[in-house]
């Protein structure tokens, strides 16, 4: 279901022509297309309560200048809220990043090696055990690296299994930094990733 709105989404933005744009989907942060979780346990001592709502959209489209090269923006908004008697956690952000992405077999991007670059700003408010909140901008980084496999055409669009490897790393700000955490990295393993190429 959220393969298909996001092909119906990108095919209401615009029309392009074959393998000039793409949009990533992956298993992290429920896909880019979003998505909202309601959760509750009961249990012998207090309930816990969680929501959950992400939305994270992933785009590239061809640079015309440079053979291979595209340019690659991701903006999201994520706010996890867990109710758990005094140990109640709210965590909530923002922004976007910008960067580029290489294909190394330009003529052919649905079969490509790839890799990608990007830094991007974040705004992200914490609520931890009831304490006040701390907030801050946060900058971030990620880089990718992976390989397509050409899963067929579908009306406009070509689905792509795309496999990568990632790094990701945060450095922390304003009073996040001063109270929690100075700065984190992530590595992912992407094997269940597809893009969707215009």
């Amino acid at each position: 279901m959220k393969l298909l709105i996001a092909i119906l989404v990108l095919l209401s933005v615009s029309l392009a022509s074959a393998q000039t744009k793409i949009v990533s989907i992956d298993a992290f942060d429920y896909s880019y297309t979003g998505g909202l979780l309601i959760k509750s346990d009961n249990g012998e001592g207090p309930d816990r309560d969680e929501t959950t709502f992400r939305l994270n959209l992933n785009y590239a489209q061809n640079w015309e200048r440079y053979y291979g090269v595209m340019w690659k923006a991701r903006v999201f908004i994520n706010r996890e809220d867990v109710d758990f008697g005094n140990s109640d956690n709210l965590e909530t952000s923002w922004g976007g990043a910008a960067g580029f992405l290489y294909n190394f077999q330009p003529e052919n991007i649905k079969e490509s090696f790839f890799a990608s670059a990007m830094v991007g700003l974040e705004r992200a408010t914490y609520e931890i055990g009831g304490a006040d909140d701390q907030s801050g901008f946060n900058l971030l980084g990620d880089l990718e690296a992976g390989k397509r496999f050409d899963l067929g055409s579908y009306s406009v669009v070509n689905i792509a299994y795309a496999p990568s490897f990632s790094f990701s790393f945060k450095r922390y700000g304003g009073d996040i930094r001063d109270e929690y955490y100075r700065s984190g990295n992530e590595v992912k393993i992407n094997f269940l990733k597809f893009d969707i190429l215009f």
